[in-house]
């Protein structure tokens, strides 16, 4: 372009002077250019100012995002490690109660065999005591002379049973078997459970049911009255 505008310029100049000042025009020019370019870049920097801070704004407000969101993972740890501990308390507990469970079944095992070792005790000592006091009973109220007293196994239509008292003799020369049922506590269903047993004996004297504990239901007093039965009390009590 330097070329072009000097042999223009000599047209009206001497060559000296058209070069000096074909210098000075594109001076000039790349001045021009130059500051162009200038505010163009100042532009495109303000620009980049402004996505910059846009930028680092938006960077900030991730930055509390994230800071927030470290929080919350931490109060979710922490909060994760209190239920971890309070389940592991949980299974220390259950563990516990499972534990005294299993005291507990033995010592209601150890109870049972205790109290059914005590009922055998306690029921052979009641059959022993009625051995000892029905017949003296029996002499007295019915003036019976007896001729056997024990515990014993007799017949029955179907099959056989094992009486916890057997008493046989005579009440003014008629033979006489008494069959009896010893129980600490007698109740109405127990009772009747025995009359239908003793219904079920066949001998051929006159049997006569009879009852011996500590005490008795009314509904059982009732009972034994109504099917001709009597009773004798560990006190010698003698009904009806």
């Amino acid at each position: 372009m330097t070329s072009a505008l000097e042999e223009k310029l000599r047209t009206a100049f001497s060559p000296e002077q058209a070069h000096l000042l074909a210098e000075v025009i594109r001076e000039a020019y790349d001045d021009l250019v130059k500051a162009k370019d200038f505010n163009e870049l100042k532009a495109i920097v303000a620009d980049l100012a402004q996505a910059q801070k846009r930028t680092e704004e938006r960077v900030d407000q991730l930055t509390l995002t994230v800071a927030e969101l470290a929080q919350a993972q931490k109060r979710t740890e922490e909060r994760v490690e209190e239920l971890a501990a309070a389940q592991k308390r949980t299974e220390e507990r259950v563990d516990q109660l499972a534990a005294a469970q299993e005291r507990t079944e033995r010592a209601v095992k150890q109870l049972a065999r205790q109290v059914g070792g005590l009922s055998e005790a306690l029921g052979g000592s009641l059959e022993d005591l009625a051995l000892e006091v029905v017949p003296e009973i029996l002499e007295y109220r019915w003036g019976m002379e007896i001729e056997f007293c024990d515990r014993d196994t007799l017949p029955l239509r179907n099959g056989e049973y094992e009486f916890d008292l057997v008493i046989r003799g005579q009440v003014a020369g008629r033979p006489i078997l008494v069959l009896g049922e010893v129980k600490s506590n007698i109740t109405e269903s127990e009772v009747e459970r025995f009359l239908n047993l003793v219904a079920q004996v066949e001998a051929p004297e006159e049997i006569r049911p009879l009852f011996f504990g500590y005490r008795a239901e009314r509904a059982a007093k009732a009972l034994i009255r109504d099917r001709d039965a009597v009773m004798v009390t560990t006190r010698g009590k003698y009904f009806p």
